[in-house]
């Protein structure tokens, strides 16, 4: 009989890993600079539970994270609870329950969240997930504010030459809307759009009757990416569509301010670009670093998330994965080394305390009986060592 192959206890699932303490550190003091940052905008943080129950994790138009959620038996109740795979929609929820009617309201979060499977590069499926939420404003306002933070976010973690990809999810509802079609032929056109799979698009229009005007609609739709110029000649093909024409007004309000904002920053439109159109209701921005590849942050509105939890809120937000900016963030530093001697004595101790509370990292080589090695303890980076003397235990710097 052949015995399945065994794996080695200490492998670890595909998609996980250990952070190690110079990577641990790394992150450390990475999250701690932008939770910094966040609340010098006045978003201040909120801690999610890492299990919610299934029902409020993927409700509405959160159901698109259903394939990403690992999913659960909880043994007290039976019901079944979700690892979040992203924190937005605990946001969401935390703001419906907690914040008054009219409220503006800037929430921060960071934490790891959990995915089902990984995507088609092999990534991580334990991304360390932090972002901004703001509660309460339906105009481009809002919008602005969140990829200006999503911006500095980037700059603080010392990624440079950035570009900016944005969309507005509402002129491809727009033309979808102007086919007159049920929910469930309309969610198909619109999910042939999000593949941008434009020869279906045609196919499938025609098919359904929906007119040479609205086909070459969709044609023009099809080839609208590139600088600011693209949103003239939106205007100019599609401005006919009053709901375009307002998109327009706000990609147009927020380009020319991050312009202005940051000037070194390259942006860019795709205006038919509609990934998650059935989460997000308005802008869509990603933004990617100078070997582009996939977006290091990304975000955009969605304002019907919180009707679920009992109250639709204008928010709009971004997030982003620490794990991957840590390769461009400046090395930690760290506190000077001092190294102390084995010994319980109460003056050795308290001398150890004093220059702990002085900001030095004092490690006491409790295994050692003998003088130890200064040439190893400089390479090892020690500062200095700590030394009896007639007065009390005293630094001795290490010369380099």
């Amino acid at each position: 009989m052949k015995h399945a192959e065994s794996h080695p206890a200490w492998l670890l699932p595909s998609g996980f890993e250990d952070v190690l303490p110079a990577r641990a550190e790394a992150l450390e003091h990475c999250r701690r600079g932008l939770l910094d940052l966040y609340a010098q905008w006045g978003y201040r943080q909120a801690i999610p539970p890492l299990v919610e129950h299934l029902e409020s994790l993927l409700t509405g138009s959160a159901a698109d994270l259903d394939l990403q959620t690992w999913k659960l038996l909880d043994q007290d109740s039976g019901r079944l609870v979700g690892l979040r795979s992203d924190m937005t929609p605990q946001m969401a929820r935390i703001d419906a329950q907690t914040s008054a009617t009219h409220e503006l309201r800037r929430l921060a979060y960071a934490g790891t969240v959990l995915r089902a499977r990984p995507d088609l590069l092999g990534g991580s499926r334990a991304p360390f997930q932090m972002g901004g939420e703001l509660f309460g404003v339906a105009g481009p306002e809002g919008d602005l504010e969140v990829l200006s933070l999503m911006v500095e976010s980037l700059i603080h973690c010392a990624v440079s030459d950035l570009l900016l990809d944005i969309g507005h999810v509402g002129i491809s509802r727009a033309l979808a809307d102007a086919a007159d079609l049920d929910d469930v032929p309309r969610a198909e056109l619109l999910r042939r759009v999000e593949r941008k799979a434009w020869q279906d698009v045609r196919v499938w229009l025609r098919e359904h009757d929906c007119g040479s005007e609205l086909s070459a609609d969709f044609d023009a739709l099809a080839h609208l990416q590139g600088d600011f110029g693209v949103l003239t000649l939106a205007r100019q093909r599609l401005g006919h569509y009053p709901a375009v024409g307002t998109a327009l007004d706000d990609l147009q309000f927020v380009w020319e301010a991050l312009r202005a904002r940051y000037p070194h920053l390259t942006i860019q439109c795709d205006l038919s670009e509609i990934h998650g159109h059935r989460y997000h209701t308005g802008l869509l921005f990603s933004l990617f670093g100078p070997q582009r590849g996939d977006a290091l942050a990304s975000g955009g509105r969605y304002d019907d998330v919180g009707a679920v939890f009992g109250r639709r809120r204008a928010a709009t937000g971004f997030s982003l994965d620490l794990k991957p900016l840590l390769r461009k963030f400046p090395e930690t530093e760290r506190a000077a080394r001092v190294w102390a001697p084995a010994g319980t004595d109460a003056v050795l101790w308290q001398s150890m305390q004093d220059l702990r509370r002085a900001g030095y990292a004092v490690i006491q080589d409790i295994a050692r009986r003998e003088p130890p090695d200064l040439s190893i303890l400089r390479e090892q980076g020690f500062y200095a060592i700590l030394t009896a003397q007639q007065d009390g235990w005293q630094i001795q710097r290490l010369e380099s």
